[in-house]
């Protein structure tokens, strides 16, 4: 077994640490094709990570929302004179769900192909979403927040270690992320 040494993360984290760093600009998101506000969905409408990201309790990936998932809630949407600013930012979305194309959302966050992970493992462990994607309710536009590195990953394995070292004494092995 190959043992991790403390001192090790500070320079695995090195390339990413400018993300975390308080009152570090936060790096903008990739431009994507329609605009969405998280904001708007998680925060205003109070709607859950899980309820549009449904793979994420019982699969690897989260999962983009499907157009049908989508258009559950769109498909009401009408014209509002008080509202022309929201019609504005909403017509190209309903324009493709009435004609049936799907979004080609541009990705946000990817791991190296040589890492195994799981979103459901995580979940079920009770780590939120937060914890990893920032407060993505509150962003208009989703950035990465966190630098998603092998240090930065280790140094939450070795905190949740510590909480339960009998339960968790995997955590810090090579095999649990790379497969």
């Amino acid at each position: 077994m190959v043992r991790f040494r403390p001192g090790a993360a500070a320079v695995l984290v090195a390339s990413g640490i400018a993300l975390a760093r308080p009152g570090a600009a936060a790096p903008a998101g990739p431009v994507q094709p329609v605009p969405f506000s998280h904001r708007v969905h998680a925060t205003d409408a109070a709607i859950g990570c899980t309820s549009c990201h449904v793979y994420a309790e019982r699969g690897p990936v989260a999962g983009v929302p499907s157009m049908a998932r989508c258009q559950g809630c769109h498909k009401f949407v009408k014209e509002d004179p008080e509202h022309p600013q929201l019609d504005a930012q909403l017509k190209p979305f309903v324009k493709l769900l009435r004609d049936g194309k799907p979004i080609e959302w541009v990705r946000v966050t990817r791991l190296p192909d040589h890492v195994y992970f799981t979103h459901e493992r995580h979940v079920r462990a009770g780590v939120r979403c937060q914890e990893c994607h920032g407060e993505v309710e509150k962003m208009e536009a989703v950035r990465q927040v966190a630098p998603l590195t092998m240090g930065w990953c280790l140094e939450c394995h070795h905190r949740k270690q510590r909480e339960k070292p009998g339960e968790r004494r995997k955590l810090t092995e090579c095999v649990t992320c790379h497969k």
